[in-house]
């Protein structure tokens, strides 16, 4: 197996979230956090060519994704600023870039079989209802039916392609793997690592990533892949120098995609295969 850089993804804002629909679409969400604002980003992911960029909503900062199914974004309202609380629901068409529909009333629980589920908050419980997933019409009314919910999203949480992704584990020395546990310690052995190692396997090829600590107490993350069949260095890459903390989760897979966060503000995606 090798690895191949397709595309980088650079942004002046942080990136905030990172999601990939069901038909292999790339959403990047990056936020200002000084002027307030959100930007969406939406790209092919196969080859990173770009569907939107830099595209708001009516709402400039005080709003979030719950949901990235196919073509289409659901997005959500908060009734104030300083309250975590998701409302509304608000269908967008990446293609073309329009608002399918809104419901100001529900927010959003789960997507199932072509229909997106909500609750309405009362006084004291809450009122389930079942929309369209395209236009937004009320198909079913489920009243608090809690047991009926619940069994619906466990449907909807099986029904996610999470055999997809590979995340990072936490290497540690009982690590079953010899190979595994000798290319790392040996990686390490000589340097001052800060918190944890990260890694997992795509195939025969070995990701990790670590904190080294520099000189002035500051932190160096170091990438490095290595092709366990043949003991050779596939890629190696600083994703980011001196920073003051210690930053997890810095890749991920997706089927043959490899991700690398490098700083807070770039994307970086390869074809690992």
């Amino acid at each position: 197996m090798s690895i191949k850089k397709i595309y980088s993804y650079k942004s002046l804002q942080q990136i905030w979230r990172i999601l990939i629909s069901g038909n292999d679409k790339l959403l990047i969400e990056t936020r200002d956090i000084n002027t307030k604002d959100v930007f969406y980003n939406c790209f092919i992911l196969e080859n990173g060519k770009e569907i939107f960029s830099n595209f708001q909503l009516e709402e400039k900062y005080w709003i979030g994704v719950e949901a990235f199914d196919d073509d289409v974004i659901l997005f959500h309202n908060f009734p104030r600023p300083d309250m975590p609380n998701h409302r509304g629901i608000i269908a967008l068409n990446v293609l073309s870039k329009n608002i399918l529909w809104k419901n100001n009333e529900f927010s959003f629980l789960f997507v199932l079989d072509g229909k997106v589920y909500g609750f309405k908050q009362g006084f004291d419980e809450r009122y389930f209802a079942a929309f369209d997933f395209s236009s937004g019409e009320l198909t079913e009314d489920l009243g608090n039916d809690f047991n009926k919910i619940n069994t619906l999203r466990i449907q909807s949480e099986n029904k996610k392609n999470w055999g997809a992704y590979i995340y990072p584990k936490i290497f540690s020395d009982e690590e079953n793997d010899e190979r595994i546990r000798n290319v790392i310690s040996e990686e390490i052995k000589n340097l001052e690592i800060e918190g944890e190692v990260e890694y997992n396997i795509a195939g025969n090829i070995l990701l990790f990533n670590y904190h080294i600590k520099n000189a002035v107490n500051n932190y160096t993350n170091k990438f490095s892949a290595l092709n366990l069949d043949k003991g050779t260095v596939v890629l190696s890459e600083i994703l980011n120098e001196n920073v003051k903390s210690l930053l997890a989760d810095s890749f991920f897979v997706y089927k043959n995609f490899m991700f690398l966060l490098r700083g807070k503000n770039e994307i970086i995606v390869y074809d690992i295969k």
